[in-house]
């Protein structure tokens, strides 16, 4: 993990989102997207990216008007979108690779 990175417990984090414990208690299994890790007594932990998550899924929710299932395929779209680009400029970079090594290989 990052040193930078912060843990909240699940008061705290209803505190800083406004959204009560047994709320995030049943986001967490509802969203898969959302995996809280757990402190070796078992308390929930949330990291700074966890806290994004429950603010982007408060806004869609009570804000923008999504359903659960909508929220669920809204995060699949979009974290499939980042894969996409992060596949398409992996390849990209491999062509180029490919691209200098034939040159080297040129009179």
């Amino acid at each position: 993990m990052n040193n930078n990175t912060h843990f909240y417990s699940i008061s705290k984090v209803s505190e800083i989102t406004g959204i009560s414990p047994h709320i995030l208690r049943y986001w967490e299994k509802h969203f898969s997207f959302l995996k809280i890790q757990r402190d070796p007594a078992g308390r929930r932990i949330y990291s700074d990216r966890d806290i994004e998550k429950i603010k982007n899924i408060k806004e869609m929710l009570y804000n923008e008007g999504y359903r659960i299932k909508g929220v669920k395929k809204k995060f699949r779209t979009d974290y499939n979108k980042k894969k996409e680009k992060h596949t398409s400029g992996d390849f990209l970079k491999k062509i180029l690779r490919m691209i200098k090594e034939i040159e080297k290989c040129l009179p």
